[in-house]
Formats: C-alpha cells, sequence, structure tokens
C-alpha cells in the first residue's frame, strides 16, 4: 500500500479484509451472539465473566484484561466499533503488516483499560481509605467521619442507613462492619468495562498520522481530513471525560487508547530512525577513500554460478543477463548510494528523502 502525494491511499497491494482485522470481525461477532445465547438461555452472563472489573472488586480476573475488548452491550455497540476496525483497521494493517497491528491493537486496548481505571481509583481511593480505617478501628466516630467524608455519590445513601441503624443500636458495630464491607464489593464489582472502543481509537489515531490528509466523510455527507478527524474526536473525548456525562461511556477509555496508541506509535518511529542512522554509520565506516576500489558491506564473494542465479536474471524480462548489463547496473546502483553518502556528508542525514532512506537502509540490510 502507498500514500500518494493527494493524500489517497494508492491500492497497490492492498487488501481490503486483511487478516487481522478478519479474525477480529470474526472473535467479536461470535462472543456477541454467544453473550446473547446464553443470557436467554440462562446459563451465564459473559459479559458479567469476561468484561473487566476493577482490579480490586471480588470478581475481577486476570484474563479480563484482554476478554474485555472483545464484548459488547448491544448490537449497535457491536457493528459501529466493528464498522470502523474494518474502516481505518484494514489500511492501518495493510502498512503495517498483521503482527504489528495486532501488537498495537492489544497494547492500545490494555493502555485504554489501564486509564479508564486509573481515572477511576482517582475518585474512589479517598472513600476506599476511609472503609479502611473503620475496619480496622471500628467506632460510631469513625463510621461518622466515614460517612461525612464520603466522595462516592452511590455510596452515601447506604452509609447514612447503616449510621442511623448504628446510632440507634451501638451494640450492632460489628454486623456494621460486615455490612460496610458488603457494600463496598457490591460497589467495586458494579463496574464492567466492555467494549473495543478504546482499541479502536488507538487505531484511529494511527489511520490520523499514518495518512492525514486522506478525506473521511462524517456521516457520509461532511469531509475532513483524517488528521483533523482525529484531533477532533480526541479532545472530545477529553472533554467528555472530563465532564462525567453520565452516558455510559467511557471517555476516559477512549482517550486513552489514543493515547497509548501516540506513546507506542512515537517509540516505534524513535527505533526505527535509531536503527536507519545506525546502518548508515555502520554503511558508511565501510568505505573506502578510493571509491574505485570501494568494499560494499552488503557484497559477499561469490563464484560465478552463484552470481549468474542472483545477478544475471532480468527482472522485467525473466532472462539472463550479459556481462555487460550486469555491470551497468550494479555501477548504476554504486553510483547512486555515492549521490545519496554525498548528500548526507554535506546536508546530514536528516535532509534524505524518504525514498533515499528506504535506498540507504535497503542496501545496507544486503
Amino acid at each position: 500500500m502507498r500514500n500518494s502525494n493527494n493524500g489517497q491511499i494508492g491500492m497497490g497491494g492492498f487488501n481490503i479484509l486483511p487478516a487481522g482485522v478478519k479474525n477480529l470481525l470474526i472473535i467479536n461477532t461470535l462472543l456477541f451472539f454467544a453473550t446473547v445465547v446464553f443470557s436467554r438461555a440462562h446459563i451465564c452472563d459473559l459479559n458479567q465473566w469476561l468484561g473487566l472489573h476493577y482490579f480490586i472488586a471480588p470478581d475481577f480476573k486476570p484474563w479480563q484484561i484482554i476478554t474485555y475488548m472483545f464484548m459488547h452491550g448491544n448490537f449497535g455497540h457491536l457493528f459501529f466499533n466493528m464498522f470502523a476496525l474494518w474502516m481505518f483497521g484494514a489500511a492501518v494493517e495493510n502498512a503495517w503488516g498483521t503482527k504489528k497491528f495486532l501488537i498495537y491493537y492489544l497494547i492500545t486496548g490494555i493502555g485504554a483499560a489501564l486509564t479508564h481505571y486509573g481515572i477511576t481509583y482517582a475518585e474512589v481511593a479517598p472513600t476506599l481509605s476511609l472503609v479502611d480505617q473503620f475496619v480496622s478501628s471500628p467506632s460510631l466516630e469513625t463510621y461518622r467521619y466515614l460517612v461525612e467524608n464520603n466522595s462516592v455519590a452511590q455510596l452515601q445513601q447506604p452509609f447514612q442507613n447503616n449510621l442511623m441503624v448504628l446510632q440507634s443500636n451501638p451494640d450492632s458495630l460489628n454486623d456494621l462492619v460486615t455490612a460496610t464491607l458488603n457494600i463496598q464489593n457490591s460497589y467495586l464489582n458494579s463496574f464492567v468495562l466492555i467494549g473495543a472502543s478504546g482499541a479502536i481509537y488507538g487505531i484511529l489515531l494511527a489511520f490520523g498520522m499514518m495518512f492525514p490528509n486522506n478525506t473521511i466523510y462524517i456521516y457520509f455527507l461532511f469531509p475532513i481530513k483524517a488528521k483533523w478527524f482525529v484531533l477532533i474526536f480526541g479532545l472530545l473525548e477529553l472533554v467528555y471525560g472530563v465532564l462525567g456525562t453520565a452516558d455510559g461511556v467511557a471517555h476516559f477509555a477512549h482517550f486513552g487508547g489514543m493515547v497509548f496508541g501516540l506513546i507506542l506509535i512515537l517509540l516505534w518511529r524513535r527505533h526505527e530512525r535509531q536503527n536507519s542512522q545506525q546502518n548508515f554509520y555502520n554503511f558508511n565506516d565501510n568505505r573506502d577513500v578510493d571509491r574505485s576500489h570501494w568494499r560494499w558491506p552488503f557484497q559477499k564473494k561469490e563464484n560465478a554460478t552463484s552470481r549468474k542465479s542472483k545477478y544475471y536474471v532480468s527482472t522485467e524480462s525473466g532472462r539472463p543477463l550479459s556481462d555487460e548489463d550486469f555491470n551497468a547496473r550494479r555501477q548504476a546502483e554504486k553510483e547512486r548510494i555515492d549521490q545519496i553518502l554525498d548528500k548526507i556528508s554535506k546536508k546530514g542525514y536528516d535532509a534524505l528523502s524518504a525514498e533515499e532512506k528506504e535506498l540507504l537502509f535497503h542496501y545496507s540490510q544486503k
């Protein structure tokens, strides 16, 4: 796949349904229908078993950090996530390859969950600390302090009711400890994160960074460049998360998927840039002063038979090349690398075009 100058994705070698995207679509769809069937048959609620609970909740299981991103609450939730996965993920996977794409997908999904529950921890930690204080030193005073300083709205009424019971019956203190822990555990178990949205937002970010000038049509009508589309959606998720909208959507998870995606892409780009520079230095250190006797680092000693099989075949006709044609091609390649190295010596490595960097890297690997 190529990204042409006009910002459109070239279709050379483009797979409209690459392996990674295809398998993710299948897994998500199968698990959704399994959830529906199991629920209607009263077997179990897969969303409760495979959805991600808060990390200190009694119902939390380690596998949920992965399985949660394959679960969905309803058909609309599934459809829009899978449509976005195909729409943006196919282009990203074609550019990266399946292995890198799936690694990115899983890491951004995990990052989304960590972000979501990191924010949750900041919200509930003060109240949980007050509960721990009461349990370690149960008394009317510590419970009253808990009720007065509780910051979780959902827990205020049950705690208030228990305080009234304790004030009217001081002997119920031991029972109140158990009741308070049950209220806390029930509240923590109520957090269940499901959906691929965090990873999808990570894919959206990758698409915007790789194809910033591609046109996206919002509601199939309103055109907008991918880079602005990603920026707007990222800011909206941050704003919605900060405002705390009661729409049942994990906005911070979406934002977290984009943040982890950005960090991962920048780390990969830095690693690739360092490798390219290192390959150049290794390549440059092997040059002789007299270029007519240049010993290329990637050039192997060959006998006539191996050289014919490797070099003497024309990629255009498939027929063997003559000695003159072979030497001419090799000389042209050498002169092209000479030009690139001269450009580096005058303007530096960063002055090279993407094509020149790729050519230099290609020859340094041989």
